[in-house]
């Protein structure tokens, strides 16, 4: 069961969101919750989150899926909110990607779904700018070993500290310096080769 489970996340990171194009089910539909979250496949996101000295407001939920399997539901967290993912992906200001998992599977998984896309978004000049830091985020994604249901994963990004990561509200490895390297893990999720189109499509809801 557990060989199957990890067979489903590698095929679901790598595909290239092949049901983009569908409709999504009902299931998908965001739901308030008393006026003050967000609910996404039972996952509940707070309207707004407090990172560095600014409060970030939740632009969007998204859901990583294909067919039945869902891997995991993203929030994206901006100083202000948008439509437009060029303007997200060049807002000054601190930044979250708040992601809550819903399948097991090793952590290894997200992280070289997160180098390849790097690696299709990026050209040769920016990929050897980002490569030392990359590599150091990826080895602090891979220490968190098997990631299990219901685990929170935040990706941030603040000025003057760099590019965090937490694993169930707990600091991961040192930052990494650089927005380019913020701005290149963000472009996995909304950059014009999103590991997921309807994933996509739903953090750049421009609020909820």
């Amino acid at each position: 069961m557990q060989w199957c489970r990890q067979r489903a996340m590698r095929w679901l990171l790598a595909c290239c969101g092949a049901l983009a194009g569908v409709m999504a089910p009902a299931s998908l539909m965001l739901t308030p919750v008393a006026a003050h979250a967000a609910v996404l496949e039972g996952q509940r996101f707070d309207p707004t989150v407090q990172l560095g000295d600014r409060t970030l407001r939740l632009n969007g939920l998204g859901l990583r899926g294909v067919a039945w399997v869902k891997a995991f539901v993203t929030g994206l967290y901006l100083p202000a909110t948008t439509r437009d993912p060029a303007a997200a992906l060049a807002m000054p200001g601190p930044k979250r990607l708040q992601i809550k998992v819903l399948l097991e599977a090793p952590a290894a998984e997200l992280s070289k779904s997160l180098n390849r896309r790097v690696k299709r978004h990026e050209p040769a000049a920016v990929q050897q700018r980002l490569s030392a830091r990359l590599s150091r985020l990826t080895a602090d994604i891979n220490g968190m070993g098997t990631l299990k249901p219901g685990d929170v994963i935040e990706l941030d990004y603040v000025p003057d500290q760099g590019v965090g990561l937490r694993h169930n509200g707990k600091a991961v490895g040192t930052p990494q310096p650089g927005e380019d390297l913020y701005r290149a893990v963000l472009k996995v999720f909304i950059g014009e080769h999103p590991i997921d189109q309807r994933m996509k499509d739903g953090l750049m809801r421009g609020g909820v």
